[in-house]
């Protein structure tokens, strides 16, 4: 199962950073495209806002950007509206989340970088 889909059913309560880590790698980096049937309402919430809020950042291409919002723009029809009232990113009181991303932003900020994106490339087309 992938990073993404295992950080959407744990929830962001008890996340590790290396779990936030893999997901915006699978996100960013790997070009995944994750599938949300299944999903349980609570994580489909999660599985939302992390396709919402990782889709935002500029390490992204203007194409994958487009597919994430996409997933995640569908399911937010399928997440009954809750407004969380509780200290979180504007997005995550959108999807009704009592967590977000924030404490993770210093773990996420290496892998924005173009040298980080050049290497993770480099590295992977060595390994394959």
């Amino acid at each position: 199962m992938s990073a993404f889909l295992e950080l959407s059913k744990k929830g962001l309560s008890d996340a590790k950073p290396q779990e936030v880590v893999q997901t915006a790698l699978e996100l960013w980096h790997k070009s995944y495209l994750p599938s949300l049937t299944g999903l349980s309402v609570e994580s489909k919430r999660v599985a939302g806002y992390l396709l919402d809020r990782l889709s935002r950042f500029n390490c992204l291409s203007a194409e994958q950007k487009a597919k994430l919002q996409e997933v995640a723009y569908s399911v937010r029809a399928d997440v009954p509206h809750r407004e969380s009232q509780l200290k979180v990113d504007s997005l995550a009181k959108q999807w009704g989340l009592d967590y977000d991303l924030r404490p993770f932003m210093k773990d996420l900020l290496p892998l924005q970088t173009r040298h980080f994106k050049r290497n993770f490339a480099k590295h992977n087309d060595e390994a394959a």
